[in-house]
């Protein structure tokens, strides 16, 4: 029986609705003891019979009769308390075949057994007796998907277990399964599944790349009951990216009043955002607005750059954006005359690096050619400088990836990787490769002046920071102290710690948050973060 899964899922959600609306914390009652919840609603009556009055080929044996006034739920008095619930929740008539009645509750009991928590010795080795005698028996039957939702199930009460070597084997078997079926919750739900296994067994690529693509289809399909049961893992883009340009901003405007300022500033001065000459105070400066714009202009386009378009903007723009360094000025200014190209012969600077965040966060992860290339049209129509570009791509790489929750390691790793074949395009040295390797290995030390505005120091500079900070806010503190360009620093460190938070837990964590004057509103914030989430998670379907 072929069974519309988001349906399904729509359904369960109207049902609770209905719940809520009808017996106002009755969920939490249920959750924590559905039998004598149920027990006190007048609308129907519990009873325990013996187990020859139900069917004896479900271990989660009962059943409903609703000719009665009111309705009965029927449940064998062989079961233990935790399992009387479980039955009660779940147990509607099922008028076909027995044995595919059976094989068919082992698939509903997956969804109840992680909602429900069954981790009892005794419940737990009773659910394992269950999934094996419902997978031989649906081998038997030939019914290839059920076997599959066993082996989803069965690999998640492994990982509560803690073999996740053996969890990750059924996982991987069980999507194979739903991959050729083409059942597409099914794929997803175990995506989540495979990708928690491979977290736990070591595996974090793998669990990174399983864990993006379920989170792309929740993104585009709306699995929402997926974002109930798994909250940590399949978390909603368009807030995280949400969290990132907020978190981004407010780097920004904390290291504004210290650029190239003399060092030595306490903590506590420094969250003051005072005002420096011609920044007032909590003003953001042009590494916010050229961002902002990028932002825009990728999710207009579902993801695709158009330099010329972008250089247009950017030059209309001009008056109103404070603090604009002198290549892209002079970027601006060629193209005012027609010229085609940025000049490439000049000082390397960081500018291209520090608003390339949004083309990591709206390109997919594993797309390191098409994100690479995107980076590079970009960011040479303002910054040509191979350096420039080099540092541009590997900004946009850890942005990608520190979206998806990738580990301070492996976002050195990604760094590291898209430095040396983003130099080969670009026809220079592999030295930013290098730079992050030192990182890595802890041996790179930020110089004593301050950071410059050297496109590669800048990205050293800034995975320096946010690899080794603890929070945000220590984050973006380390990034002011190491003076030198402090707003381009501080804010990058922010658009990448940012991406593991909302826009709501940034403010949270951030108790200077109201000093800082945004470019645009909270609200038009977070549309442009869900424009470039759900591009991001079309491309990646």
């Amino acid at each position: 029986m072929k069974v519309l899964h988001a349906e399904v899922v729509a359904q369960a959600l109207r049902m609770l609705e209905l719940l809520d609306r009808d017996y106002p914390g009755a969920r939490d009652a249920l959750a924590a003891d559905a039998w004598s919840e149920l027990e006190a609603w007048d609308g129907l009556q519990l009873r325990l019979v013996p187990d020859s009055q139900t069917d004896e080929r479900c271990s989660v044996a009962g059943g409903y009769v609703h000719t009665t006034m009111p309705p009965t739920l029927s449940v064998t008095d062989s079961l233990s308390t935790g399992r009387r619930s479980f039955t009660a929740l779940h147990d509607p008539p099922f008028l076909w075949d027995q044995q595919r009645r059976f094989v068919m509750r082992a698939e509903l009991d997956a969804a109840f057994f992680h909602l429900y928590g069954i981790d009892r010795d005794g419940d737990r080795d009773e659910a394992e007796r269950y999934f094996t005698e419902a997978e031989q028996l649906a081998g038997g039957l030939g019914e290839t998907l059920e076997r599959a939702k066993i082996w989803q199930t069965r690999a998640e009460l492994l990982l509560c277990d803690g073999d996740a070597s053996r969890a990750q084997e059924l996982a991987t078997s069980a999507l194979e399964t739903f991959t050729l079926s083409r059942t597409r919750y099914d794929i997803t739900h175990t995506r989540v599944t495979l990708s928690r296994a491979a977290l736990a067994s070591g595996h974090e690529r793998l669990a990174v790349q399983q864990g993006a693509l379920a989170r792309s289809a929740v993104q585009v399909m709306g699995y929402g009951l997926l974002c109930v049961l798994y909250p940590e893992d399949v978390f909603d883009l368009a807030g995280r990216i949400d969290g990132a340009l907020t978190a981004y901003a407010c780097g920004d405007a904390l290291g504004v009043p210290w650029e190239n300022a003399p060092m030595g500033a306490t903590p506590s001065q420094i969250e003051q955002l005072p005002a420096r000459e011609v920044w007032p105070r909590g003003a953001t400066s042009d590494d916010t607005a050229l961002t902002m714009l990028v932002a825009h202009h990728l999710a207009d386009r579902d993801g695709d750059g158009d330099p010329a378009a972008f250089l247009a903007d950017l030059a209309e723009q001009e008056a109103a954006i404070r603090g604009l360094g002198p290549t892209t000025t002079a970027a601006i200014e060629r193209f005012r005359r027609g010229d085609e190209a940025a000049d490439s012969s000049g000082r390397a600077t960081n500018g291209a690096a520090m608003h390339a965040l949004p083309i990591g966060w709206v390109l997919p992860h594993d797309q390191a050619e098409r994100r690479r290339q995107v980076t590079i049209a970009m960011s040479r129509a303002t910054h040509a400088h191979p350096a420039a570009l080099v540092a541009a791509c590997v900004m946009a790489t850890c942005a990608s990836w520190a979206l998806e929750g990738a580990s301070p390691s492996l976002l050195l790793e990604a760094a590291a990787n898209e430095a040396r074949e983003a130099a080969q395009p670009v026809t220079t040295e592999a030295r930013l490769a290098e730079m992050l390797t030192q990182v890595s290995a802890g041996t790179w030390e930020p110089p004593a002046s301050g950071i410059s505005l050297d496109p590669y120091e800048t990205v050293a500079a800034v995975l320096w920071c946010a690899t080794r900070a603890t929070s945000l806010r220590s984050g973006l503190m380390n990034a002011v102290q190491l003076g030198g360009d402090t707003d381009t620093v501080a804010a990058l460190v922010g658009g990448l710690m940012g991406c593991k938070l909302t826009a709501e837990q940034v403010r949270a964590e951030l108790p200077w948050h109201r000093l800082v004057v945004l470019p645009e509103p909270e609200s038009a914030i977070a549309e442009t973060a869900v424009a470039l989430a759900t591009a991001r998670a079309i491309q990646s379907m």
